[in-house]
């Protein structure tokens, strides 16, 4: 299996972000079944030195064959997590915030029943109803099962679409401030000089030796030249500086934030995020999530992702080791013990996320 992440739609100025009026959100998932180069390498071969009719006959085959690999991934996509158009008996409708994933993918074009599925390609849109925090949380339990239960799938390509999440509240009440400023105000729109005049509300645009000509300009436009111009005011907060730990890898230290969540079964679930840019960024998945129901604080660390795990932990006073391993595949796995008081403090409000969810499952 293979995982791409693609944000080749969130082309905006990095102030945007910087600033705190857009934040990174995920779109979709795509997962396709591509074949390795020995099987192009073959399938040319074929193509070469068979039939038209041969070809295409051939290529069905290998259309079914395709699906019929996928379908599984699907299938368990959807043990998990609500999916609407997947299953026609969920009772949700697609306005709600109950689902979260929208399923689509195309038919067989020749199948005798249109509703014969291709899952060698389909797609999965996260819900834009849900918070911006959950459709990410999805997003990622969505990558945790497919890495633990199809890693080794020799066709599966997963391409994660990023979108970009405004602020539009915020915005509205920047722009709203950086009106009045900027009236009067000489600039440069569109390789034109000109000048800024507040007129009902609205802040239009007059170029130099225009009479009458005018544009209303649009509130990112408005926001960009607060900037340039330098007349923004009541700039968003920024949020205090995370808790990070230093964590030596590749010949540098990285400051690391640990995020608290749990799993869908209400297992403990740590994301370790780094700050090395100044923006967060995922690092790695602390913990595993395997068969079976943890402790309180209790959780399996992915040593295979990363050997030095356990030993990062001990040395920070994070957790401690239970002396458990459960196997899964060819990787074991050994529990640790987190200390409260240092997951409170490292991720207070993820923590207390965390304990809802476990206390939920206790009580079930």
């Amino acid at each position: 299996m293979k995982i791409h992440e693609d944000r080749s739609h969130m082309n905006i100025d990095t102030r945007w972000f910087e600033k705190g009026y857009a934040k990174e959100d995920v779109h979709s998932l795509r997962l396709q079944s591509l074949c390795t180069e020995a099987e192009a390498a073959a399938n040319k071969q074929f193509y070469d030195s068979h039939t038209r009719e041969e070809w295409e006959q051939y290529i069905r085959q290998a259309s079914l064959e395709s699906s019929a690999a996928m379908k599984p991934v699907m299938e368990a996509i959807a043990q998990d997590f609500v999916c609407y158009q997947y299953d026609e008996n969920i009772p949700v409708s697609y306005g709600s915030d109950r689902w979260d994933l929208y399923f689509w993918c195309n038919p067989f074009n020749d199948a005798a029943n249109a509703s014969e599925r291709d899952f060698s390609y389909f797609t999965l849109t996260f819900n834009e109803r849900q918070t911006l925090e959950k459709r990410r949380k999805v997003c990622q339990q969505v990558l945790e099962l497919l890495c633990s239960r199809f890693q080794e799938h020799p066709h599966l390509h997963v391409a994660v679409q990023y979108s970009i999440w405004f602020d539009h509240p915020k915005i509205h009440d920047a722009v709203e401030r950086a009106k009045p400023r900027l009236h009067g105000l000489r600039c440069i729109q569109d390789q034109k000089e000109g000048k800024l005049l507040l007129q009902d509300g609205a802040l239009l645009f007059k170029p130099k030796y225009a009479k009458k000509y005018t544009r209303t300009l649009s509130q990112s436009q408005i926001l960009s030249l607060s900037w340039e111009l330098g007349v923004e005011d009541g700039e968003p907060d920024t949020d205090a500086a995370p808790v990070t730990l230093p964590y030596k890898k590749f010949g540098a230290t990285h400051p690391i934030q640990l995020q608290v969540t749990s799993y869908l079964n209400g297992n403990l679930a740590i994301q370790m995020v780094t700050w090395e840019s100044g923006d967060p960024e995922p690092w790695a998945t602390l913990t595993v999530n395997l068969p079976g129901q943890r402790q309180k604080d209790h959780a399996f660390i992915d040593t295979n992702a990363d050997s030095e795990f356990p030993t990062w932990l001990i040395r920070h006073g994070l957790a401690i080791p239970t002396g458990r391993t459960m196997q899964s595949g060819f990787c074991t796995y050994p529990e640790y013990r987190f200390r409260a008081n240092r997951l409170q403090e490292l991720d207070p409000e993820g923590y207390a996320g965390y304990l809802k969810n476990f206390e939920r499952r206790c009580s079930a």
